[in-house]
């Protein structure tokens, strides 16, 4: 692909500042660091996005989107996370949309899509399993489906783990094994379940970075509408492998390694180190050079990756792998060197960014609160998503078949 710059591409940048200006209350802009931003920020930046037309930033214009260009989404994500915006849903925006589009009905759509791209309905996702995790397909949590005079409904009972966010959702898209007679990618379905229905509890993992975002989800005789069923019944494997392959491009979370890579350059022109700056430091000096030309390397797979997942070409497998193992790691070495580079005040514990500091105001503070949470939580960006290793096995696998 041609990576030139575009000259009409600054033109869509500035209509996009311009939104950010004139249509965004202040409260919603120079918000704090973090993954995710709290439910209420999310509803009310998905309503003001939809109200402007741009409320599936991700999507073709025939299913409700925008039509953007790769690079337009880019540039998009890129404005809005230096403004310091909400994050949106990403588990709907990414992964359930497209599988909505591309697989349910008429009325499923009407269901749910309008609710969603107005603010009023959050999302999580429950794939994985204790025992279930990498090894997807071997799930187990059971759903029946039950014939009856009130509507035929599936009973559902089984567990999830490392739910993220369910404790802000309204409904899970989720996993579940239909038939137990078949190969157990077979027997897989794929199930709408809304989070009030009876039977569902919600338990927190505090994780390593000290925040609430994970869980483990029970589900006791849980009663489903057979109608919330996407696709047929045993399905459910080939509507999973739709969506990890078209979400190859956002594992990068190049905003997310964008953003701190501004803020290490602030970091390295703003802190003291002896009678200079640290970056005037050749060693510090040196490891930024590469952070950033490794940063620009992966911006440019991202947007060959996004490419040909729109052109659902079977190369975006292979380098989508290779764009998860890269980024993630790029994302690790790159909080490591912020945390590095704060001295004795990166290695201090702070609150969640999104939660009250229990200590008083301290030296750098402004700086260094979020950085360890960050540092933390991208140990496991290797893990989620699809291990390293699993990747690897994908590129080893696949490569040949090309």
């Amino acid at each position: 692909m041609d990576f030139r710059a575009d000259p009409g591409l600054e033109a869509f940048r500035e209509t996009v500042r311009q939104f950010l200006r004139e249509k965004v209350p202040a409260d919603l802009l120079g918000l704090p660091r973090c993954t995710r931003s709290p439910r209420e920020q999310i509803m009310r930046w998905q309503k003001l996005l939809n109200a402007h037309g741009w409320g599936a930033p991700y999507w073709p214009r025939e299913h409700g989107g925008t039509g953007w260009s790769v690079a337009q989404m880019l540039i998009f994500d890129d404005e809005c996370t230096a403004a310091g915006t909400p994050t949106q849903d990403g588990f709907v925006q990414k992964m359930l949309g497209p599988v909505l589009n591309a697989f349910a009905t008429p009325e499923q759509k009407a269901e749910h899509l309008p609710a969603t791209l107005d603010g009023e309905r959050l999302w999580c996702q429950g794939f994985s399993e204790p025992g279930a995790g990498s090894d997807l397909a071997s799930l187990r949590t059971r759903a029946v489906l039950v014939k009856s005079s009130d509507g035929d409904h599936y009973v559902v009972n089984g567990q999830k783990i490392w739910t993220s966010y369910a404790h802000h959702a309204d409904w899970i898209f989720m996993l579940v094994r239909t038939d137990t007679s078949v190969k157990k990618q077979a027997g897989i379905s794929f199930l709408l379940v809304d989070m009030k229905t009876p039977g569902i509890t919600v338990r927190p993992i505090r994780s390593i970075d000290d925040a609430h975002h994970l869980n483990e989800t029970f589900f006791e005789n849980v009663r489903v509408p057979a109608k919330n069923l996407i696709g047929a019944e045993g399905a459910g494997w080939s509507i999973t492998k739709f969506l990890l392959n078209n979400e190859h491009a956002t594992t990068a979370d190049l905003p997310d390694i964008k953003r701190y890579m501004r803020e290490l350059n602030r970091m390295a022109t703003t802190l003291r180190a002896g009678e200079g700056r640290l970056i005037d430091q050749p060693a510090f000096a040196l490891k930024l050079a590469r952070l950033t030309a490794e940063q620009e390397a992966i911006g440019m797979l991202v947007q060959r990756v996004a490419n040909l997942e729109m052109r659902h070409d079977p190369a975006s497998h292979v380098l989508g792998s290779m764009l998860k193992v890269r980024a993630t790691e790029l994302q690790q070495r790159i909080t490591e060197a912020q945390v590095e580079a704060l001295g004795d005040y990166g290695a201090l514990a702070y609150a969640h960014p999104h939660e009250a500091s229990p200590v008083p105001p301290y030296p750098l503070q402004d700086m260094a609160r979020g950085v360890a949470n960050d540092m933390f939580l991208r140990r496991a960006a290797t893990i989620y998503g699809g291990t390293s290793e699993v990747q690897r096995g994908i590129i080893a696998k696949l490569q040949f078949q090309l």
